[in-house]
């Protein structure tokens, strides 16, 4: 029986403002200064500049990654704080344990002032598969959405044999509009390459990116998320031929019901995300506080 697991990679916070900039000034500074007291964290301030847009990103690093990122903006009458806590599950010792650090940090500074009027943000939700290569997998959108463009599943992609993407966008910010998107990818050599970390093994990564608009939509809901994860379909072929088959056949039909995936016994192949794990975290960020 293979083995796999759901992992969450990536969660994000937004802290609401009102149309008050002093606020926001307010609690950025108190939230650095909390940082800094709790864990002794150095917030390093970057400054980006795009044409006229300007902006300071109060960022906090370990190993040479970005494990906890502060931005502030205005949009639709509000000022905002977005906290963006990344790394959770690197397979870097290092960098995972701090990441939980900045996590326990922020829900229990979230949970403990009441005032706060915060939202999440970004929940990356992810299916890891150890001692696999990456041939042996696929993503396919079962469900899909109008309006949206997804990719063939015989089409060449940009990276080939590392990355496979569901959903084709013409543009980034058409991707970051989207209320979610998916993708599966080789971890091992992502790893590698942009960190020189060494994982130790073949590791693939499908991953479903719950974005700004899926929460602004939905609020942090369960019942919302299991839907957008069921309609994904990430499955494992032991023999390579059976996936060219479910290709071949999937690929001739306009459009797919629950009844033709039973037929091609797609359901077979299927790795189920754990939703009790997902449930669970998302409990612990909803309840902890000072106190805990």
């Amino acid at each position: 029986m293979i083995s796999y697991h759901t992992t969450i990679d990536t969660v994000a916070f937004q802290i609401n403002c009102s149309n008050d900039s002093y606020i926001q000034r307010e609690i950025l500074h108190d939230y650095k200064e909390y940082l800094q007291r709790t864990l002794n964290a150095y917030v390093d301030p970057v400054e980006y500049s795009t044409g006229l847009d300007r902006r300071i990103e109060h960022k906090v690093y370990c190993n040479n990654r970005t494990v906890l990122s502060i931005q502030t903006g205005y949009s639709n009458e509000n000022f905002y704080i977005k906290i963006i806590i990344a790394g959770l599950s690197t397979y870097d010792y290092t960098v995972d344990k701090t990441s939980d650090e900045y996590l326990l940090a922020t829900v229990a500074y979230l949970g403990s002032y009441k005032y706060l009027k915060f939202s999440m943000a970004e929940l990356d939700i992810a299916i890891d598969v150890p001692y696999v290569g990456f041939e042996h997998l696929l993503a396919i959108c079962t469900t899909k959405t109008s309006g949206t463009l997804y990719c063939d599943l015989q089409e060449p992609q940009l990276y080939e044999n590392e990355t496979h993407y569901v959903e084709k966008f013409e543009n980034k910010y058409a991707m970051d509009m989207a209320t979610k998107r998916a993708y599966f990818y080789n971890k091992t050599i992502k790893e590698l390459r942009k960190h020189n970390h060494n994982i130790g093994c073949q590791l693939q990564r499908f991953e479903v990116k719950l974005q700004s608009n899926f929460f602004n939509r939905y609020g942090l809901d369960m019942a919302a998320i299991e839907q957008a994860l069921s309609k994904y379909h990430f499955l494992y072929f032991e023999n390579l031929n059976d996936k060219y088959n479910i290709i071949n056949r999937y690929s001739n039909y306009s459009v797919v019901t629950k009844r033709e995936i039973a037929r091609m016994g797609m359901n077979q192949f299927r790795l189920y995300p754990n939703l009790e794990h997902i449930n669970n975290f998302l409990y612990y960020i909803q309840n902890t506080t000072f106190d805990d």
